[in-house]
């Protein structure tokens, strides 16, 4: 009988230790695969950045075409300085004229002086505002520097906008409005430039402007400027 139960005994724990060592063997088999997945994930972490550093490394941003491109200077309006300053001026004598009338007319009333000063006061600040408005109306995209490159292809066009900033425009030369097909201006101290793309028109003084390259002037513009 003792020798009966020390037989049954030692199934009993070895057929524990199996069982045990089948529980534990699939732990250690997970913990590989998530050690294995972590080390894959990282992996192809890396691979990402560096081929991403490659590609833009391969791919550098486009350079500005006016930065690139090496522009001739065919044209200059000598003016086009104090131009701008008078055209950035229109806006304090609105502002000054509408403080000061409504005060001249108040210390007129209050008898501090007549009501003809006011008058003046009122006339001097109408009149110097509606004359700088005429005029910012007039030099309104006044061209003052022009640009071509060196195959006479583009040209670069710098001209006032309404606020007395410089602002650029590039276009190719065969999209200029020959002058042939451009209306005759009233005033002769300008001529218009226009360009198929947009409806913009630009002020051309040629008469008291600059050209340092006749050829290309003729070019862009035509043979007939010059002459008229």
């Amino acid at each position: 009988m003792l020798r009966t139960f020390n037989l049954l005994a030692g199934c009993v724990k070895s057929s524990s230790s199996v069982i045990s060592s089948h529980i534990h063997r699939p732990v250690y088999s997970l913990n590989q695969n998530i050690n294995n997945i972590g080390a894959t994930s990282l992996l192809v972490q890396h691979c990402s950045k560096k081929s991403a550093v490659v590609s833009s490394k391969e791919t550098p941003p486009p350079e500005d075409e006016s930065k690139s491109t090496n522009w001739n200077t065919i044209y200059h309006f000598p003016s086009i300085m104090l131009t701008a300053s008078v055209k950035r001026l229109k806006f304090y004598p609105m502002v000054v004229t509408g403080i000061s009338v409504p005060v001249s007319m108040a210390l007129a009333y209050a008898d501090i002086w007549s009501m003809t000063t006011a008058e003046v006061v009122g006339a001097i600040g109408f009149t110097t505002s509606l004359t700088l408005t005429l005029f910012g109306l007039l030099t309104d995209n006044l061209i003052g520097f022009v640009y071509c490159d060196d195959r006479l292809s583009k040209v670069k066009i710098s001209f006032l906008d309404s606020k007395g900033k410089r602002q650029n425009r590039i276009y190719a030369v065969d999209d200029l409005v020959s002058r042939s097909e451009l209306p005759k201006s009233l005033l002769k101290m300008y001529f218009p430039v226009k360009n198929h793309e947009n409806g913009d028109t630009y002020k051309l003084v040629h008469q008291y402007g600059e050209i340092y390259d006749v050829h290309a002037f003729n070019k862009v513009f035509g043979h007939d400027v010059i002459s008229k």
